[in-house]
């Protein structure tokens, strides 16, 4: 049972030091009567833009609908979501590769390649292989960026997690959560990234921070290593008492997470660090460093220091190298551009909006 997260916009993949992590199973419950349409075609054959006009047509409708962005190119989409009709819409090319798990029950293919001129791409061809090769070669050397960065990271994490005291978590968790009414009914957290680290650098998604919460506790950690054990040990408390939970990952680092909104209660828990700083919206904020023993960190002072500088340099080259794959990829899209019949486009975009609407 999928519960709404609101209307606003979101990753539901990364570029990270864990590789490419995809998220998309998040956007449709086949066991609940949802659909999803996973669209087919090569870049610049409008997948986004036929996604847009799927939000224009919710938005007229007043549907409660959700935009997924793309962490290669946040300007594009990678999803929409619309609740009322339990239907999504999604880019199911690489890298986020989606096919059907029950064909034509709860996934229908929408192939754009049918509208793209072959002999046009054949007579481009070798512009287009070279663009394609070269794209794939940045990404693999921003994806060893991002490894490194990521390596850094990890090490600091090891030195809090030394210097931690862990009780100090819980009782501040049971404080923080105490006032909401606990339920008896299972939940299953949804996963999101509401941060990602793209061509445009750092990039968070504030106003969906703000859509989706009136309440918002900013957890200040300067080195994001002690907010994803406070963050992982609200969730799990929040879950245990039968609350509704988004967690938003680390997109560095998939495998921590980074915020916590409990939807229900229009309340969120947020990592504030160095490019992602959610205090100027906060209602409350946290110092993480209450948590720490000083004497035992001031040991490691000047370590943690040149690991976050080691892992910051690291990802500023990973967002250079992401920057050079996005000029290639929009040199890439020109080909395909020339090569389609937009008139086609149109009339299959046409048709999906009537279905997906029954308008």
């Amino acid at each position: 049972m999928m519960f709404e997260v609101s209307n606003c916009s979101y990753f539901l993949a990364a570029n990270s030091g864990e590789g490419f992590v995809s998220l998309f199973t998040e956007l449709y419950d086949p066991r609940d009567g949802w659909k999803l349409y996973i669209i087919k075609g090569g870049p610049g054959t409008g997948k986004s833009g036929l996604m847009r006009k799927i939000c224009k047509k919710a938005e007229e409708l007043g549907y409660s609908h959700d935009k997924i962005l793309c962490s290669s190119d946040p300007a594009s989409l990678d999803a929409v979501i619309i609740y009322e009709l339990k239907t999504a819409v999604c880019d199911g090319t690489s890298p986020h590769i989606m096919e059907p798990l029950y064909p034509g029950v709860s996934e229908t293919i929408v192939n754009l390649g049918e509208c793209w001129d072959e002999i046009s791409l054949k007579n481009d061809a070798q512009h287009i292989l070279t663009l394609t090769d070269c794209n794939k070669e940045l990404h693999k050397k921003s994806a060893r960026y991002l490894a490194a960065a990521a390596s850094a990271a990890k090490s600091n994490d090891k030195i809090f997690s030394a210097c931690t005291d862990f009780q100090k978590i819980d009782n501040f968790v049971i404080r923080a959560l105490y006032k909401f009414t606990s339920s008896d009914r299972v939940t299953k957290p949804r996963q999101i990234f509401l941060n990602g680290n793209t061509p445009d650098g750092k990039t968070v998604m504030f106003e969906s921070a703000l859509a989706m919460c009136k309440n918002i506790v900013s957890i200040s950690d300067e080195y994001c290593c002690i907010s994803p054990d406070v963050i992982g040990k609200l969730a799990t408390f929040a879950q245990t008492k039968g609350l509704n939970t988004v967690i938003a990952l680390d997109p560095l680092i998939p495998s921590s997470p980074l915020h916590l909104i409990l939807p229900d209660e229009k309340t969120g828990f947020f990592t504030s660090c160095s490019g992602y700083n959610f205090k100027a919206y906060a209602n409350k904020n946290i110092n993480a460093t209450r948590f720490i023993d000083k004497d035992k960190f001031s040991v490691y002072k000047n370590k943690v220091a040149f690991n976050k500088k080691v892992s910051d340099s690291f990802l500023d080259e990973a967002i250079n190298v992401m920057q050079k794959a996005k000029t290639v990829h929009d040199e890439l899209e020109k080909y395909y551009i020339k090569a389609m019949h937009f008139e086609k486009l149109d009339s299959k975009t046409d048709k999906l909006i009537k279905k997906i609407f029954s308008c």
